[in-house]
């Protein structure tokens, strides 16, 4: 029998108009299950509404989806590249980092998530550093209606090459109807699940677009299966409380 704790089911709040909007998941409305996730925020970006800004003690992670604009990113330490569709740009801010990401086509939309992870305290106060996950770096799991892409970390034997700042794992999971997909998730991690499109479920939960939940505390390796009972896409997130 399963030792793992669920949230409930939190539907996303969702905020913003023509040039930024986003549906926002942030950590206290999930059952302390959430942690290292601080939040996120699932975006649409036409125009440079933040500007270079500052970021400290936590990392700011940037996943473009594959209908997006490619996404240019400028950093306080050298960092000048472009995001391109389907890559994932981690900026571990550490002490502190200033960045500037905006789109490169004029008026064109940048749709992604950006994934903010808490850094533990004894490690807010070293330098900062980024690392690029191109889209090809990233492996794929393909079975008869399923699709999970290993954008970084690992799941059961697949394994993303490319070393992270921290043991977490993003998953971009596509299920058709009455498929599941089962992932282990190491003793004492917790994840989340958020659902794109389609409905799934998960422990007794299901979930609907923009509906995330949050799972573990669990003191042994736990597999956490996902269920879709419509064609599905979602993101699972996975690692160690901070």
């Amino acid at each position: 029998m399963s030792s793992l704790k669920y949230s409930e089911v939190v539907r996303l709040s969702f905020s913003g108009g023509e040039r930024f909007s986003a549906f926002q998941a942030r950590h206290h409305s999930f059952g302390g299950l959430m942690s290292p996730v601080l939040g996120f925020d699932h975006f649409r970006l036409t125009a440079d509404v933040f500007g270079p800004h500052r970021h400290a003690g936590m990392s700011a992670i940037s996943y473009v989806f594959e209908d997006s604009v490619p996404y240019h990113n400028q950093d306080s330490i050298g960092t000048d590249l472009t995001i391109d569709p389907g890559s994932l740009l981690w900026t571990w801010a550490g002490s502190g980092v200033v960045h500037h990401e905006v789109g490169t086509v004029e008026g064109g939309e940048v749709h992604g998530l950006q994934l903010f992870l808490d850094i533990a305290p004894a490690n807010r106060s070293l330098p900062p550093k980024s690392v690029f996950i191109p889209r090809e770096k990233m492996p794929a799991i393909s079975e008869d209606g399923i699709s999970v892409r290993v954008v970084m970390g690992s799941t059961s034997t697949t394994v993303n090459p490319v070393t992270t700042p921290e043991p977490v794992t993003l998953l971009d999971i596509t299920l058709g109807a009455g498929k599941s997909y089962i992932h282990p998730l190491p003793a004492g991690f917790n994840g989340t699940v958020y659902l794109l499109e389609g409905a799934v479920e998960i422990g007794n939960a299901a979930l609907r677009p923009n509906e995330a939940i949050s799972f573990g505390a669990a003191g042994t390796n736990e597999p956490v299966t996902v269920t879709a009972s419509a064609d599905s896409r979602l993101l699972l997130i996975s690692g160690p409380p901070s």
